[in-house]
């Protein structure tokens, strides 16, 4: 990763290449948002940041309660866009 990168991007680029490679599978439930405060260190509003961009790229669905899942065609979206820093 680019240490001159916000947490958020940091986060939001390797959640979405474990898509691209096929580690988070369409079902697959990505991290939570007290997973990624963890893991990354951010703050409750970053990490929902990070969800939101996700949503909005149309990686990820949210099902209230239970979380946040990649859906169907994720990866080849990612990889048809090039994307992978946010």
């Amino acid at each position: 990763m680019h240490p001159s990168r916000s947490k958020w991007r940091q986060a939001y680029a390797a959640i979405c290449d474990r898509i691209r490679t096929g580690e988070l599978a369409p079902g697959d439930r990505v991290p939570t948002v007290h997973e990624l405060m963890t893991e990354w260190g951010m703050s409750n509003t970053v990490a929902q940041k990070v969800h939101r961009a996700l949503r909005e790229a149309g990686l990820v669905e949210t099902e209230p309660g239970t979380g946040s899942y990649v859906l169907e065609g994720a990866a080849e979206k990612l990889q048809a866009a090039g994307e992978d820093d946010g």
